[in-house]
């Protein structure tokens, strides 16, 4: 019992020293101290490390990584914003500054370069294998191994994943940059957290035509839903592999197996659904390969120009994870045996490499992990935080010379009835007198099938529907059945478009007609024309009639017996209607004078 205590107590010891943020970055045991110093965290000199501000670290990489496949890490140095990096990688000043008291020229160098004698070398004593000497060293670290990659602002490393447990790890990395001769100043440390599996990552998208609100999962039945896959592989590992996709969309239509990255499908009643896709990867294994011929000379690796020292060191513990926020330190423990290999040189823009091995990978080579020029990885988009996995051995034995890799996504969704039809059923106008103007006012009337609207838009546009002259939108209350009145007052005669649209959650359906406005007469519509040719009739009518009275009227003399009887007629002329009196002057043949003083009669 005693005995336990004492080694408990002894690992909360080791722990605590482990823990305790000395050096981001443990140098390996034939590390260049003098030419390549190691600074602890916090230390003051990383305030002057760079002329004219802090230079920072944008650190990424392209995981999550399917187990066997590549990892890219990528770097970019960030300048101070007075600064700029020129096309060849120098570093410039942006605009004349005076730092510390020392006046600065625009395009004048921040640091001078380096001088052509320089014989540079990695921090473990290999030199560089380059016409041009690079500014900056960058060294990463992970798995027990570490890699230095002599390059520009921006550099990237690639390793292999090969007999890599599964799981989350972090790649740590301390970036030194050419001050003077035999001389790098250390601008600091950085790490990225990436992660390992053995199911195929990959994103799945839904999209619908006039979908409303995109991504949000909700669409209209009878309406095709393209669902495409989008496979997360930049190493191209899953190029040669059969890959299929097996989907079920959850409506009882049945499964479907396709090999395209694109399928569609249409949901043709409303309702909740759990579409879901299995994806099996049939790998060629590479140990399968038939062995290389002895008698051939191999072909050199596709990153010449690199020269590798690869130190074997024995790490304390088999992987011991170090993470920036907990400042864990990373204890190696230095080996007598040695290996060195080198490969021809390459072109000019290829950085130096050097790569050591460790316990946790034997069997991976000194330099086939690595490549350098490679294309920027893309992330995963949507990918907000690494995924921490436990780590664990691949089930990747393989059957047949090939190995099989899944994966799988499921997701809910849900279906609606759509606005499927709005059309323009009538239109009425009117001349509305405001304010000493007169304004035409059109009434559209609206109608539309399927699922109710909950907004109506109307969009008045220029005779070639091209610009808009007015838009107006409201909410719609719901009804039973789908008929609006919209009303629009027009102000200028013309030529216009109308555009009406109703939506709801899921759908968007449109109509537009052309419409022609008269503000002196108004718009021709049928109450109109019947309304103006009815006064016209009756214009007519009483002009005829007016001629037709002047035209045979004549003076008609008064007869004896008309002057008698004189006052009951006139009275009766009176009493009698205007109907009458106007029939009796149309069916007069002509004027008929009794009066014989007026026709030369004898009395």
């Amino acid at each position: 019992m005693r005995t336990s205590v004492v080694l408990l107590v002894f690992l909360a010891v080791a722990s605590h020293t482990v823990a305790k943020p000395r050096n981001r970055f443990t140098r390996y045991p034939s590390w260049n101290n003098k030419m390549y110093p190691i600074w602890k965290d916090g230390d003051a000199r990383y305030k002057d490390s760079w002329k004219g501000g802090k230079v920072t670290f944008n650190v990424g990489n392209d995981s999550p990584t399917l187990t066997a496949a590549k990892v890219t890490f990528t770097i970019d140095l960030e300048f101070p914003h007075t600064q700029k990096v020129q096309p060849d990688g120098d570093v410039v000043w942006a605009e004349e500054c005076i730092i510390n008291g020392t006046k600065y020229g625009e395009s004048e160098p921040v640091y001078p370069g380096q001088s052509s004698d320089l014989e540079a070398v990695f921090p473990d004593g290999t030199p560089f294998k380059k016409d041009k000497k690079p500014a900056y060293v960058f060294v990463w670290k992970t798995w027990g191994q570490y890699w230095q990659v002599a390059d520009g602002a921006s550099s990237s490393l690639t390793i292999d994943t090969d007999d890599i447990p599964l799981g989350s790890y972090t790649m740590d990395i301390v970036i030194y940059h050419y001050r003077s001769k035999e001389k790098f100043i250390p601008l600091g440390y950085a790490s990225t957290q990436f992660s390992i599996t053995d199911q195929i990552p990959f994103a799945v998208s839904l999209v619908q035509v006039n979908d409303i609100v995109a991504g949000d999962l909700r669409f209209i039945q009878n309406r095709a839903i393209a669902f495409s896959i989008t496979l997360h592989d930049p190493s191209q590992y899953l190029s040669s592999a059969d890959t299929t996709f097996n989907w079920d969309f959850g409506d009882e239509s049945g499964a479907l197996i396709s090999r395209e990255l694109t399928v569609t499908h249409t949901y043709i009643t409303s309702g909740s659904f759990k579409p879901q896709v299995v994806i099996q990867a049939v790998i060629p294994d590479k140990a399968c390969d038939p062995p290389a011929d002895p008698t051939k000379t191999p072909s050199p690796p596709s990153h010449q120009g690199t020269t590798v020292k690869a130190a074997a060191l024995v790490s304390a513990v088999p992987v011991l994870i170090s993470t920036k926020a907990a400042g864990l330190t990373l204890s190696l423990v230095p080996s007598d045996t040695e290996e060195e290999a080198s490969s021809p040189s390459n072109t000019q823009d290829a950085p130096s490499v050097a790569k050591t091995s460790s316990s946790v990978n034997r069997d991976a080579p000194a330099v086939g992990g690595v490549e350098t020029g490679a294309k920027r990885p893309v992330t995963l988009t949507g990918r907000a935080t690494v995924v921490v996995l436990a780590k664990r051995e691949a089930d990747d034995k393989p059957d047949d010379c090939v190995i099989y890799r899944y994966g799988s996504f499921c997701t809910g969704i849900e279906v609606f009835e759509a606005i499927e039809k709005v059309e323009i059923v009538q239109m009425d106008n009117s001349v509305m007198a405001t304010h000493n103007m007169k304004r035409n006012v059109l009434d559209i009337t609206v109608t539309c099938q399927g699922s109710l609207p909950k907004e109506v838009c109307s969009v008045i546009l220029d005779a070639d529907c091209l610009k808009p002259i007015h838009t107006e939108c409201n909410m719609v209350e719901p009804s039973k059945e789908c008929q609006l009145v919209l009303r629009h007052f027009f102000n200028d005669s013309g030529v216009y478009c109308i555009n009406v649209s109703m939506a709801n959650d899921v759908s968007l359906a449109v109509t537009s007609a052309k419409v022609k406005i008269d503000i002196a007469s108004g718009l021709s519509s049928p109450g109109t024309i019947a309304m103006v040719l009815g006064s016209l009739v009756l214009v007519v009518a009483l002009g005829i009639v007016a001629f037709s009275y002047k035209r045979f009227k004549a003076y008609r003399p008064l007869k004896e017996d008309l002057i008698v009887s004189s006052g009951p007629q006139v009275v009766r002329g009176h009493v009698g209607s205007g109907s009458s009196m106007f029939w009796k002057l149309l069916n007069r043949q002509g004027t008929v004078d009794d009066c014989p003083l007026l026709q030369d009669r004898p009395v």
